[in-house]
Parts: C-alpha cells; sequence; structure tokens
C-alpha cells in the first residue's frame, strides 16, 4: 500500500505542474473570477479575511453578475488530495491518503451550492468516506436574508472539517458520560441565517445531531432526527472578529451491559465564545466552551439514566506567524476540564500543545508538520502531511 501511496503522490505532483499559472486559488473558484490564490487564502485552506467574507454571501463577490452559463463554462470542479504520516511515541506509524472531489459555487444570483465527495487510502484499505458538506443555499433577500439545507458543517467559527491543522480542536469533540454528539462533524439539516448591518451576522440551524456507529448498530431509535438547534452571532470589526455561539436539544443514547441494551435520553447544551484577531504577520485566533450533559450515564440500576448533569469547560488558542508569504509557524494550546468519559470521576484537565510548520512550494502545494506534546502522561505524537489541490 506504501507503493501504490506513493505513486498516487507522484500523479498528483505531474498534474500540479500542468495547471495554468492563473489557477492559484482554489482552481474552480479561480477559473470563474481569475483571481490569485492570496485573494481567498492565506496559504490554502486556510481563508483570508476576504476569503471568509466571499463564503458568507454564498461564494459571490460584490455586485457579481455571473450566471449558471458562465460558471458551467469555468468546469467547476476541483480535486483536493493529501498524504498524510502520523506518528506516536512508542506506536507504530500510520499511512493514509485523502482524495477529496469538490464541486461549488453560485448558480446565479440566488442560488448556491457545495458538494464534496471523499474518499480514503490507508494501511488496511481504500475505501469511500462519502458526503462531507452538500448543501445547496438560496438567497431570500440577497445580503439581508438566505436559507441552505442539506448535509452542511455548522457555522462555527474556525472549520474543522476544512482545518489547516492537522490534529483537531479537542473542545468540539469534548462529552461526558456515554454521549457521543458533537459539533464538530457534518449534520445533515436546514439554516437561516443573514446580515444585521454590514459587519454583523447571524444564523440558526435545525440539524439531526450526530451518534456514533456503535451505538447505532445496538438500537434503531439511536440516529433518528434530534431536531437540535445550533446558533452563532459575530461581529466584524476591520480584520478581526468576535463572535458567540450555542447548541442546545438532547440525544438517545444506548449501551449494552451483558445481554441487556439500555437506552435513555440526554440532554445537550454547549455554549461557546470566540475571536479573531490580525496584527500585522502575526494571527491569534481561538475560542472558549462549555459544555453540559443532563443524563449522560446509565447503568443496569439507572437503565434510564443516573439523571446527574455533568458538565466540562475548555478551548484553544492558535497563533500563525508569517515568517515568508510561503513559510508559517504555528502553535495552538489545546485545553479540556471535565470527568473523564463514562465516570462521575472528579475532574481532570487535558493539556496539549502543538507547535507546527507550513511550507507552500507553490500556491497549490502545501508542506505541513505538527507535534503534539499532551499531559496525563498521554504518547507524544506527530504527524506530516502533503496536500496538492488543483
Amino acid at each position: 500500500m506504501s507503493r501504490y501511496l506513493f505513486r498516487l503522490l507522484l500523479v498528483l505532483c505531474v498534474l500540479s505542474g500542468l495547471v495554468p499559472d492563473i489557477v492559484e486559488a482554489i482552481p474552480a473558484f479561480a477559473r470563474r473570477y481569475e483571481l490569485p490564490c492570496h485573494f481567498c487564502h492565506d496559504g490554502f485552506p486556510k481563508l483570508s479575511v476576504l476569503g471568509e467574507q466571499f463564503k458568507e454571501r454564498g461564494f459571490r463577490l460584490d455586485n457579481d453578475k455571473s450566471d449558471v452559463s458562465t460558471w458551467i463554462r469555468s468546469v467547476p470542479v476541483s480535486v483536493r488530495g493529501a498524504f498524510r504520516q502520523t506518528f506516536e511515541e512508542n506506536g507504530n506509524a500510520v499511512s493514509s491518503a485523502l482524495v477529496r472531489l469538490v464541486t461549488a459555487g453560485d448558480l446565479g444570483s440566488r442560488v448556491s451550492y457545495w458538494i464534496e465527495d471523499n474518499y480514503v487510502l490507508d494501511s488496511d484499505d481504500s475505501r469511500r468516506v462519502g458526503l462531507g458538506n452538500a448543501f445547496m443555499r438560496v438567497e431570500i433577500l440577497p445580503d439581508e436574508l438566505y436559507i441552505r439545507g442539506g448535509r452542511l458543517e455548522l457555522d462555527l467559527p474556525f472549520t474543522q472539517t476544512r482545518t489547516p491543522q492537522l490534529f483537531r480542536y479537542e473542545i468540539y469533540f469534548a462529552n461526558t458520560g456515554f454521549e457521543t454528539d458533537n459539533i464538530g462533524v457534518h449534520q445533515d439539516g436546514v439554516e437561516l441565517g443573514g446580515f444585521l448591518d454590514d459587519t454583523t451576522r447571524w444564523s440558526i440551524a435545525v440539524v439531526d445531531g450526530y451518534d456514533s456507529e456503535k451505538q447505532k448498530a445496538i438500537s434503531e431509535d439511536v440516529g433518528k432526527f434530534e431536531g437540535n438547534v445550533f446558533g452563532r452571532l459575530v461581529r466584524r470589526f476591520g480584520e478581526g472578529r468576535a463572535g458567540m455561539y450555542v447548541y442546545w436539544g438532547g440525544n438517545t443514547l444506548t449501551r449494552r451491559i451483558g445481554d441487556d441494551v439500555l437506552e435513555w435520553r440526554n440532554g445537550i447544551l454547549r455554549l461557546g465564545a470566540d475571536a479573531s484577531v490580525y496584527l500585522g504577520q502575526t494571527h491569534m485566533y481561538g475560542t472558549l466552551s462549555y459544555g453540559r450533559n443532563s443524563n449522560s450515564l446509565a447503568n443496569a440500576e439507572n437503565p434510564n439514566g443516573t439523571r446527574e448533569a455533568l458538565s466540562f469547560t475548555g478551548g484553544f488558542f492558535q497563533v500563525d506567524f508569517a515568517l515568508r508569504d510561503d513559510l508559517v509557524v504555528t502553535g495552538r494550546l489545546n485545553a479540556v476540564r471535565g470527568p473523564p468519559p463514562g465516570t462521575t470521576d472528579s475532574s481532570k484537565s487535558f493539556v496539549q500543545f502543538a507547535p507546527g510548520l507550513r511550507l507552500w512550494l507553490h500556491p497549490q502545494i502545501r508542506l505541513a508538520g505538527e507535534i503534539a506534546f499532551a499531559n496525563q502522561d498521554l504518547p507524544t505524537k506527530a504527524a506530516f502531511r502533503f496536500e496538492i489541490v488543483y
């Protein structure tokens, strides 16, 4: 499999050399608007301030006059390939490759869409992971009110599904008890949002929630549409922004104890605040969050849940410093404090520091590396990723 991955990367490198110089941003958008990479990205895949605003407007520029025929003629398809090597202290190295097909853009003044399909190759097999974002957006009142629906990432302050980081934002996945729902993954649902003025934006989504495949295999009731609500409010000031978000709802949980199957309901609450600031070549950003589960534990004596509320707090803080336009050093501090999963034990603090380096060999080719140091006697991890987009 390692030889196969090497050949795949070699093909991607050769193809990247065939792409015209004008295609420097995500090619589907670059072909349409004939704009350089740095217009929307601080080095792909990280969006710049203008890139964030372009996304918020439904992949439109100011006074955009495009139509369906213009978009189709631009060949609105991009391919992103990535090879990753992950190392763990006293463990084995793991190799994997990702191929992502993306088509996205606006279909006139009111309709836009994004569809991506993902394929993974690792040391065990190759498989289709499935759809990531797959939604359609309609401008009800252009620049004021929109609706989008399908499979979508929640309107998080910092994306997890297209993050430039090699290790995840732990606070998005933090939990207590046996709860598995989290805000870091794609969810099916509908989102309504818009702009209160030129600097203030809001959104409210009703989504299905997330359940692990392990729990869904135990009970048919797990995985049904939950109707959870995610809301966000953000305000921009110059190149900076600050916001807040909330996720509220419930989830059906299940676990097997011997021959018995327990099934119960848990209430979910997540509250967060975030900020992003640019100071010259330095970008500082992060989020703080509080989470509470009302009934996330159950046992043989309490098959309907112990009714004990458990909570956690945490967040992350990141600094990116551009040594050159094509070279960035990074540092991220993750911290989560809460009871160990599946217990009511006293809260413990998980702290992780992840320094990293990003180098762009070409506007469409990125090398990135990170090392993650953690407490609680957890092993040190390191990851290297080579990415190409065309």
